[in-house]
């Protein structure tokens, strides 16, 4: 089974997932509805971590 991953923005608003591609998807709705900002799927995928 896959580990679970998250991407947190300094914002407060967090995503947890076991798919990497449904963590992008979501921070890249979140940085775009919430913050007015476009971020590409690199700049996402190095926000995430491995959650402990």
């Amino acid at each position: 089974m896959a580990e679970v991953k998250s991407l947190r923005c300094p914002c407060g608003f967090e995503v947890r997932s076991r798919d990497e591609d449904e963590i992008v998807r979501m921070a890249q709705l979140h940085a775009k509805t919430i913050h007015g900002q476009e971020i590409s799927v690199e700049q996402a995928k190095a926000l995430i971590q491995l959650v402990a």
